[in-house]
């Protein structure tokens, strides 16, 4: 009896010892176990979870990238995009066909009828019989988007993929010939569409984005070029300047002696082209002038006509809304004009008319006015 109850003992802390090590190990497990889920929590299931909620029907995360990289003036307002889906009425239409009408008189009135047709920058669908010039910094992120989608891209691959918009629709739409271009544009039920804006307000745009500070690789060169030019006739206007990119005044004196040194040959930057010179109106003679200004209602006209609708399900959702609320603006927070008024208070009423020389035509063309910026340049006989 003796022997038994000692070896009931030892069989009972021999399996007590196990009982203690398979606990400890299993309690060793449940806890680095909950701490992986906890990282995993944090991490890889949390981004899964917003890829998950995201509406593919708003403009993608790749697409936002691009909208947001440079500062936009003069964007088109929230109130205009809610209206995105209406049928044009009767004004737009009317617009629309003055617009055209007033390209065409320009082009007979600077006698431009015989211009060559500069199709290096078209955009060629013929399965939705649409034609479109790309005029960087005039709505051309939106346009581009749109040719994605009708050249077959899938919204998801579009919000993930790391190559640019213009690459992507260059794959799907390569660049037409001078015949093809011609061909396709007089062919019935086709629209040709040019979308423009403001040209001192794109071309300030431009400036901003590609000059004024941090300058994309492409243009560093450049911009150390115009510094090394006009800096030292800028201090003389300016003062001191602090800043190590061209300042505006710089940016236009550049443009101006440019101009004068090479006049109608001289061939300009794609994001500072006249847009009579870019995307020849006058030979393409285009079914819809579009503006930037007037966007929405534009775009919703071309999409209407061409049955678009359904492949594009552009739909209005409040980020976008909140995204052009703050596209309306710049980097800085300022608004149109006082961006206009600040950066052209640098100019002179002779650069002034010097820049008129190079973009006058575009103001002429697309009905633009001209007068307002008499009041923000500086005037020498004062």
């Amino acid at each position: 009896m003796l022997f038994s109850v000692k070896r009931f003992r030892a069989r009972v802390k021999t399996k007590a010892f196990y009982c203690l090590r398979c606990s400890a190990k299993t309690a060793a497990f449940l806890f680095w176990a909950t701490l992986y889920m906890i990282v995993m929590r944090l991490t890889v299931f949390k981004s899964g979870e917003s890829k998950q909620a995201k509406d593919w029907s708003i403009l993608p995360d790749n697409y936002t990238k691009w909208l947001m990289q440079g500062p936009v003036l003069g964007d088109d307002s929230p109130e205009e995009i809610a209206n995105n889906l209406l049928e044009p009425d009767n004004v737009t239409i009317s617009e629309l066909e003055t617009r055209a009408a007033r390209v065409q008189n320009v082009c007979q009135d600077r006698s431009l009828d015989s211009q060559t047709i500069n199709n290096k920058e078209f955009f060629v669908d013929h399965a939705h019989n649409l034609v479109w010039c790309n005029i960087f910094k005039a709505a051309s992120s939106s346009w581009l988007y749109n040719f994605n989608i009708l050249g077959g891209y899938d919204k998801k691959f579009l919000a993930r993929t790391q190559q640019t918009p213009l690459t992507l629709a260059r794959k799907k739409f390569p660049r037409p010939s001078e015949e093809e271009l011609r061909d396709t544009i007089t062919t019935p039920g086709v629209i040709s569409l040019l979308v423009v804006r403001e040209p001192f307000v794109r071309l300030l745009s431009a400036y901003r984005d590609k000059l004024e500070y941090n300058s994309p690789p492409f243009y560093r060169k450049l911009a150390k070029s115009i510094v090394a030019e006009q800096r030292e006739e800028a201090i003389k206007v300016l003062g001191p300047i602090k800043s190590i990119g061209p300042t505006f005044y710089e940016f236009v004196a550049y443009l101006i002696a440019k101009h004068k040194a090479q006049g109608p040959k001289m061939v300009y930057d794609e994001h500072w082209a006249p847009y009579y010179q870019f995307c020849s109106p006058c030979a393409v003679n285009f079914t819809v002038i579009a503006k930037v200004e007037t966007l929405s209602r534009d775009s919703a006209y071309v999409i209407q006509q061409l049955g678009l609708g359904q492949v594009l399900e552009r739909r209005v959702k409040n980020r976008r809304t909140r995204l052009r609320i703050i596209m309306n603006k710049s980097r800085d927070g300022k608004n149109t004009s006082a961006l206009l008024r600040h950066y052209f208070g640098q100019l002179d009423d002779n650069m002034l008319n010097d820049l008129l020389h190079i973009y006058g035509i575009d103001f002429e063309m697309f009905g633009y006015e001209t007068n307002l910026y008499k009041r923000y340049v500086r005037h020498k006989n004062l």
